[in-house]
Order: C-alpha cells, then sequence, then structure tokens
C-alpha cells in the first residue's frame, strides 16, 4: 500500500511522531476544527501551509504529496460544479444555454463560493493526509480500549485486513486474467467477498481461542508526559483556542451572496497566525532537536 493515495504510518525519527498518538491526533483534529469553523482563504491557506510545514519537518513529505494528488482534483470538482448549479450573485461572468429548463449562468460570487469551497475541502484531504502518516493508528485504539473494548478491537482489526483483502481481491484478478476465458466481474467480485467472508471466520475462531472473547475493560495504563507530547499538545490547545475564539468575536466571515465580501483585519491576520506557530511549535526549539525519545 506504499504506492497509495493515502499516506501510512510508519515510525520516524521526528517530534511529532515521538509524541503520544493523542497528543499528534489533537493536533490534527484542531487544524481539521479551523478547516469547518472557517471559509476564509486567510485562515484555509494558513492550515494548508502548516500541513505542509509539518508534514516537510516530520519527514513525510511524500505522504503530504500523495494527499494532494487527492486534494488538487476534489477541489477543483468542488469549484467546478458549484457555478454551474447555483447562479446567485449580482456579476455576471458567462451567460450559458438553457438545457431541461435550467439556465447555466456563471457568476463571479458563484465562481469564487466554489473556490473556497474547494479550498476547504482539499484543506481538510491534508489534514487527514497528515494524521495518517504521523499518528500511529494501533496507539491511537489502544486509547479507545477502556471506553470501548470490542469497538477498538473491531477497529484495530479492520485497519489491518482491509489492506490485506484488497490484495487478495488484486491477486484473483489477475489470476483470473491469466484464463484462457476469464471469468466476468462478477464472478471475480463472489470469489473475493467469500474469501473475505472465510477470512473473518478464522480470525474470529484464531481470537476467540485467545480470549478475546472474554475480554474486559483493560487497566489504564499511566506514562508521563514527555517533552514531545508537551510540545504537541501545547500547539494543539492553541490552534483550538484560537478557533474557537476567533469564531466567537466573528473573525473569518466571509460572504458570497449576493455580492462577495472577504475581509482582511487583524483578528484573521492573528488567527492565520496562531495556526501556523500552533503546528511549528513542535519542531521549533532547542529540546526538539535533542533526539525524540518518550522519556
Amino acid at each position: 500500500m506504499r504506492g497509495g493515495l493515502v499516506g501510512v504510518y510508519r515510525p520516524r525519527p521526528s517530534p511529532l511522531h515521538a509524541a503520544r498518538a493523542g497528543a499528534a491526533a489533537g493536533l490534527c483534529a484542531s487544524l481539521a476544527l479551523v478547516c469547518a469553523l472557517y471559509e476564509h482563504p486567510l485562515a484555509l491557506a494558513a492550515v494548508l501551509a502548516a500541513v505542509v510545514g509539518a508534514g516537510l519537518a516530520a519527514g513525510v513529505g511524500r505522504e503530504i504529496a500523495r494527499a494532494a494528488w487527492l486534494a488538487v482534483p476534489l477541489a477543483l470538482l468542488v469549484t467546478a460544479v458549484n457555478p454551474l448549479v447555483y447562479a446567485e450573485g449580482e456579476t455576471l461572468l458567462v451567460r450559458g444555454a438553457t438545457v431541461l429548463g435550467h439556465r447555466f449562468d456563471i457568476t463571479l460570487e458563484a465562481l469564487a463560493a466554489g473556490a473556497l469551497a474547494g479550498l476547504r475541502v482539499g484543506a481538510f484531504t491534508m489534514v487527514f493526509g497528515l494524521a495518517s502518516a504521523c499518528v500511529d493508528p494501533d496507539e491511537l485504539l489502544r486509547l479507545f480500549r477502556r471506553v470501548s473494548y470490542r469497538s477498538a478491537l473491531t477497529a484495530s482489526l479492520a485497519t489491518r485486513l482491509v489492506p490485506v483483502l484488497a490484495r487478495d481481491a488484486m491477486r484473483m484478478g489477475d489470476a483470473a486474467r491469466c484464463r484462457a476465458e476469464p471469468p466476468g466481474r462478477l464472478a471475480v467480485t463472489r470469489a473475493a467477498v467469500s474469501g473475505a467472508l472465510d477470512r473473518a471466520v478464522d480470525v474470529a475462531a484464531a481470537l476467540e481461542v485467545r480470549g478475546y472473547s472474554a475480554g474486559g475493560r483493560p487497566e489504564r495504563i499511566r506514562r508521563p508526559w514527555s517533552r514531545h507530547d508537551l510540545r504537541v499538545g501545547a500547539g494543539a490547545v492553541l490552534v483550538l483556542a484560537a478557533a474557537v475564539a476567533g469564531r466567537i468575536a466573528g473573525a473569518g466571515a466571509v460572504t458570497e451572496y449576493p455580492a462577495l465580501d472577504i475581509p482582511l483585519a487583524p483578528a484573521e491576520l492573528a488567527l492565520a497566525a496562531c495556526v501556523l506557530i500552533g503546528a511549528a511549535l513542535p519542531f521549533t526549539g532547542r529540546s526538539a532537536r535533542l533526539g525524540v525519545s518518550r522519556a
């Protein structure tokens, strides 16, 4: 799965990888919250810059580039679709033809709204790409063991088995094409589903033999916070506080219709600065360069 569009977590010598999964996931979640609360281009651009900078500093530049290959087409698709289906706005750019009773007029406001929505989708995708490459999924799922043991176990198995089942389906497809008379897609799909069910039964039997069916809430393991945990957590808190405070203060409010209005005030600049500082905080300073041990 190394060549996929979604980056796969691998341990690396960086502060973001050395921090506990909860802190790293919190930083990514705070960046995603900025995308959810704001559509101001400055805030979204700050999130993109924060993701790219954190990814390069953490040594996952290739994973971030693969996430960009997924984010850019999605952003362009949203940008192109919105002005075609929603023609509100005062500034007419293109007067289109009428098809099935709908007149395809393109306005500046609809095009700008589509571009902002596409930028938001792209920023979301990039944030999740950073989380996929820098947050240990096994450690993250272990955080939910005491809340729901079986759900955490199911999620752990799913993250491990999905790539295996995908490889099984690809091998069955390759084997089918090697035959003199290749079977149809329905037959290959039926064989892949049957193999997945058989593998699921085998995994369930193995887990039951090992006593997982009687598993209860595990004991809580306390681990002291390292300097990397504190720095990543502080960056997450900074971005979260800036996002919530800016939203309460009314920063980043964009008006697309009927006239486009994108304000640029000190509040928006402060929000973008907090996002960038929060993402850079784990990688700056002397303590960030002195190894990546958890102690």
